[in-house]
């Protein structure tokens, strides 16, 4: 009789631990294209700053004419066009916003983001 009492707690945890990690995931990522619409090869550098991180993301992409990068992003990101001097200062902790590209919204999903504006 104890036995089966242990075994339907063991299976009462497990179930509770499972259902509580569903529910705790991360909201679903958005998948955008970056492309780059200039008519030159050209190097991208990106800064992302998602409300909930304290730190920024930078990352960089080097983009053929024509191509795109694909990233996935949480929504409610800042996403932002950045240089190596608004890079600087935001790993010192200034806030240099860099030229805006869009606040990640999930109906942006499948999105192709024109990195060259005219």
């Amino acid at each position: 009789m104890k036995t089966t009492h242990r075994a339907w707690n063991v299976l009462f945890i497990l179930l509770f631990l499972f259902a509580s990690s569903a529910f705790a995931q991360d909201p679903k990522k958005v998948r955008l294209r970056l492309k780059n619409n200039g008519l030159v090869p050209r190097e991208f550098r990106f800064l992302e700053r998602y409300p909930d991180n304290k730190y920024p993301n930078v990352f960089t992409a080097y983009i053929l004419p024509g191509q795109a990068h694909k990233v996935e992003i949480k929504p409610g990101t800042r996403l932002s066009l950045v240089n190596q001097q608004e890079i600087n200062a935001n790993m010192r902790g200034l806030e240099a916003p860099g030229k805006p590209l869009l606040v990640v919204k999930p109906k942006d999903d499948g999105k192709t983001v024109n990195l060259v504006q005219p």
